[in-house]
């Protein structure tokens, strides 16, 4: 038995944006046509245009859909109940492990080669990735608070100073590409420092 059109549409749809998201890695916004992504994809360009209206509509939906994917997964990190040590080692953690995955590594430097020519696709990507990631950082950090775990902050700032102190460095390493690539053991020592770090400022 064939599948709803509903979910059949939704995975046409998912498999569009894995076969872009490809793309824009390798090739960056410009390199990549619509023609060679619908070809891979095994769709028409029609069925393409009928979801995404423009090329910077397909890199939205790309971006989207992959923080999408990763505030589901901090949703199960930072929840209220989590007490701040357990809830933000397991947040650095989950965090060194994206901003150093070579798919986000891929992505910057994409973004940062083409950001004069395409400055909406950085703002998008900022948005809807690193924004988006202090947000939801923050909105945890102001529950601790009010239930006395924390001490009063403005809690963007923390958010932003915790993130700095997390990945600014390992980031910059990444990105140049000259540094050997942390270990396992490397990034777990980080991440504890860090929130140890954090908490003799914030803790209470």
């Amino acid at each position: 038995m064939s599948a709803p059109p509903k979910e059949r549409s939704e995975a046409l749809t998912d498999h569009l944006l894995d076969v872009a998201g490809k793309f824009f890695l390798e090739k960056g916004f410009e390199g990549a046509s619509v023609s060679q992504i619908a070809r891979h994809a095994h769709a028409s360009k029609e069925t393409f245009y009928s979801r995404f209206p423009n090329k910077e509509e397909l890199f939205r939906a790309v971006i989207r859909r992959r923080t999408d994917i990763m505030a589901a997964e901090l949703g199960t990190v930072l929840v209220p109940h989590a007490l701040p040590a357990k809830a933000l080692t397991s947040f650095g953690e989950f965090m060194l492990d994206l901003v150093l995955s070579e798919e986000t590594i891929a992505l910057r430097r994409t973004l940062s080669m083409q950001w004069r020519q395409f400055p909406e696709l950085t703002r998008i990507f900022y948005e809807l990735g690193p924004a988006r990631t202090i947000g939801s950082l923050a909105k945890y950090l102001e529950e601790q608070v009010s239930h006395g775990r924390l001490r009063k902050l403005n809690s963007q700032i923390a958010a932003r100073q915790f993130m700095d102190l997390l990945a600014a460095e390992m980031v910059m390493r990444a990105s140049l590409g000259i540094f050997p690539k942390p270990t396992r053991n490397e990034k777990r020592r980080k991440v504890k420092n860090t929130v140890e770090f954090f908490l003799r400022g914030y803790g209470v």
